[in-house]
């Protein structure tokens, strides 16, 4: 099959439009690395952008894997259609850890939603938040304690023509850890030895098998939720980003948790001029490069037919620790159910008890790491395992495919790739964990930030193909 010109040419055309795009509304923006990450002090959504494109070569890795059949039928006969099956990494979310809203590595977005969800974070908990910890020393052992979020990036929404679709956290995922994700956990327990308990093990072991009182504090959660988009309202962030089409356009594709409801329970106009602006920017370079309002052959909304449309809309907001503050800082502490919170070497972002930055688990805000780099990696993977899957024990928005009425899907058990993006950006992609330990230095170094706030790409990798009929048929291979 010499089809795979196609998807090349296809390519191409995506870097002409992201370049034309990027030329528009970008800033000069650092991105050769640089010995000093001083050079950087906070980044801002042209730079984050820039980066994300000069990654596409290292992080994309695109490949045509084969073909899809359907079946079209008419009112005597039936035919085949096919499709080509394609396979890729998509740049979902950028996922910044950082100590104080105010601090926010990512200037221009990240910065003010965090200041305003950090209040409402505060009226869902009930007290004021206080600001994330720098790394201190406690019992001769670095503890490391870090605010989190998780937003759209906007190079992932222009390649797969979701940029209209937006979604904010909910208690969805939340409601339904009891009935799924619980069994999960049990079943994880019965693989743990006997024989590897001690007192404190055996405890967790049975709370895990009996969790009637954790779980009795998560009837709470939907009044607490909606007490925290009225306290959002109160500040002037009346679902700001619902109708985030600007110019007159609607809002298409927002889903999930909305920032803010009306008396009849539908949107109110948002006021958060600065997000909005932003979108405004961006929307605009898009439609000056062409590369906004894109159908594939089917006339389906999407880029192209060799692109697998990803998880996230354009800034987006899939997590924010400060909303999820009651489980990030373990106040209902629902991620002591799991084995990898109690048992070393289980969950590692390393390859082994010798060779580790630190655990996925408790996927809280705390961490003993002693290399500021490291331990943002840490918390980072912990929240891409929460966002890439349901029902997890969390206040969040889990990423989705957003193309699957129009493509079918394959599923990919494949870990994510990351590209650091601030305070020295990579044009590369790499996977958490690596070795470092024979090496003169550690990974990291020279690439700290004085602020202590990191910016980080996560790569999903999506297959699928383009649907030709609502019959699909089969795939080759």
């Amino acid at each position: 099959m010499q089809s795979t010109l196609c998807p090349r040419r296809g390519l191409g055309i995506f870097h002409q439009a992201l370049a034309s795009a990027l030329i528009v509304f970008s800033t000069q923006a650092v991105l050769v690395p640089t010995a000093r990450a001083q050079e950087q002090v906070t980044g801002n959504t042209a730079a984050i952008i820039a980066a994300t494109v000069q990654g596409l070569p290292s992080c994309l890795a695109y490949q045509v894997t084969g073909v899809c059949f359907f079946l079209k039928c008419y009112v005597f006969y039936c035919e085949t259609e096919t499709s080509i099956r394609v396979a890729h990494y998509m740049p979902d979310v950028v996922i910044s850890t950082y100590n104080d809203p105010a601090q926010h590595p990512w200037a221009d977005i990240g910065k003010p939603v965090a200041m305003a969800l950090t209040q409402a974070g505060s009226s869902m908990m009930g007290s004021l938040l206080d600001s994330s910890a720098s790394t201190a020393r406690e019992s001769k052992e670095v503890v490391t304690f870090k605010s989190a979020d998780a937003i759209g990036n906007p190079v992932g929404a222009i390649l797969g023509g979701t940029s209209s679709s937006f979604e904010f956290p909910d208690f969805q995922e939340l409601m339904s850890f009891p009935s799924s994700e619980l069994p999960k956990i049990m079943q994880q327990w019965a693989t743990v030895p006997v024989d590897l308990g001690n007192n404190i093990l055996e405890g967790a072991r049975n709370q895990a098998m009996n969790p009637g009182q954790l779980l009795g504090s998560l009837g709470s959660m939907p009044g607490e939720f909606g007490g925290m988009l009225s306290s959002m309202g109160n500040l002037g962030l009346s679902n700001p980003f619902a109708g985030l089409t600007p110019s007159g356009g609607t809002d298409t594709g927002a889903s999930g948790g909305s920032a803010g409801t009306g008396s009849s329970g539908q949107p109110t106009t948002g006021q958060s001029s600065s997000y909005q602006q932003m979108l405004d920017s961006i929307y605009k370079g898009l439609e000056q490069s062409g590369a906004s309002s894109r159908e594939n052959s089917n006339g389906n909304a999407g880029t192209s037919a060799y692109i697998c449309p990803g998880g996230a809309g354009m800034l987006s907001i899939h997590y924010n620790s400060d909303i999820d503050a009651n489980f990030w800082r373990g106040k209902i502490p629902l991620e002591l159910l799991y084995p990898g919170s109690w048992i070393p070497g289980v969950g590692e972002v390393g390859n082994s008890l010798i060779n580790t930055w630190g655990g996925t688990y408790p996927r809280t805000g705390e961490l003993v790491q002693s290399h500021p780099v490291k331990s943002s990696a840490v918390l980072t993977a912990r929240v891409s395992s929460i966002i890439r899957q349901a029902a997890q024990p969390h206040i969040y928005k889990k990423l989705s495919a957003k193309g699957e009425s129009n493509y079918v899907y394959f599923k990919r058990g494949v870990e994510p790739r990351w590209q650091a993006v601030h305070p020295v950006p990579s044009p590369a992609c790499i996977t958490f964990g690596q070795n470092d330990s024979i090496s003169l230095g550690s990974y990291g170094d020279y690439k700290t930030s004085g602020a202590e706030g990191y910016i980080w790409n996560l790569w999903n990798k999506y297959e699928c193909c383009e649907r030709k009929t609502p019959i699909f048929l089969f795939a080759v291979p």
